[in-house]
């Protein structure tokens, strides 16, 4: 049975929420906007809620990011093909398993986050080990090549303009979108926890969103939770300076975990947060 999309909670003054798409796996978001642009929002709905994103103009298709199983791969390639347009190409960074599906699309990435795809590195481990919990379920194709772009550089395809952001890992990269005013960051939802492997790092994303603050992006868009609106990084930044509040006044991970589930009760992605406090805390 098909999913039909949800509705879309933000909307800048340029953009519209569009009903009738349907995907046979997860839910498919559509937002409208001036110009014959769409953004198709696809939430998988697993234990990781990935969501990958499809920028349509009237030349083709583009693909920001895939998804670790094959089943949500495989329904979005097949969502894809039925929008009738050309893909022209694919941006990965943190999520480009499955790679194959889409049909032998060109992938661009920065030199850093190929790094991370290859064999021992981070993209690399992390699929190993949803391999090893998940077995074929997992879409374990990663790229080996890529076209690659370097922060700061703007690439067009299908007629529309990325940018390629700077991320505080050093490695991979975000996306800003000038002709709808969006951003990609790979974790910024406003309800879910982040990875956070140090307090420097706690730092540097700070500090990045506050740029982000004042470029005034006014959709944002990530990999681990729905489309939201520039209250999104507000509430991020406040969520990040607590949560180093607390890695500096806890005694221990679990100590860590605990006062970080009271301050966020209602916040997505647990497994995330056990992961930043096993990097913050050795004990």
């Amino acid at each position: 049975m098909k999913k039909i999309i949800v509705a879309v909670l933000v909307l800048t003054a340029m953009a519209s929420a569009s009903f009738g798409a349907s995907v046979s796996v997860g839910n498919m978001s559509v937002i409208n906007f001036d110009g014959g642009l769409k953004l198709h929002a696809y939430g998988t709905g697993d234990n990781m809620n990935d969501f990958c994103y499809v920028v349509e103009s009237p030349e083709g298709l583009v693909l920001i990011e895939s998804s670790a199983y094959k089943e949500h791969v495989n329904a979005l390639a097949e969502y894809i093909k039925e929008l009738g347009k050309p893909l022209l190409g694919a941006l990965l960074s943190y999520h480009p398993n499955g790679y194959k599906s889409y049909g032998g699309v060109k992938i661009y990435a920065t030199e850093g986050a190929l790094k991370t795809w290859a064999e021992g590195g981070s993209v690399w481990g992390l699929t190993q080990s949803f391999i090893q919990g998940m077995g074929d379920k997992v879409a374990d194709d990663l790229p080996e090549s890529a076209e690659i772009v370097s922060e700061g550089d703007t690439v067009k395809i299908a007629g529309v303009d990325f940018v390629i952001l700077h991320e505080s890992d050093g490695e991979d990269y975000g996306i800003y979108i000038p002709a709808i005013n969006a951003v990609y960051r790979h974790m910024l939802g406003s309800k879910t926890h982040s990875i956070l492997p140090s307090t420097a790092y706690i730092d540097a994303e700070i500090a990045e969103l506050r740029e982000y603050q004042s470029k005034g992006y006014a959709l944002i868009l990530t990999s681990h939770n729905a489309p939201e609106g520039k209250e999104a990084v507000s509430a991020k930044i406040a969520y990040l300076e607590k949560v180093r509040e607390l890695a500096k006044s806890s005694k221990n991970r679990t100590d860590f975990v605990s006062a970080v589930k009271a301050a966020f009760p209602d916040y997505n992605g647990e497994a995330y947060l056990e992961m930043s406090a096993g990097a913050l805390f050795t004990e």
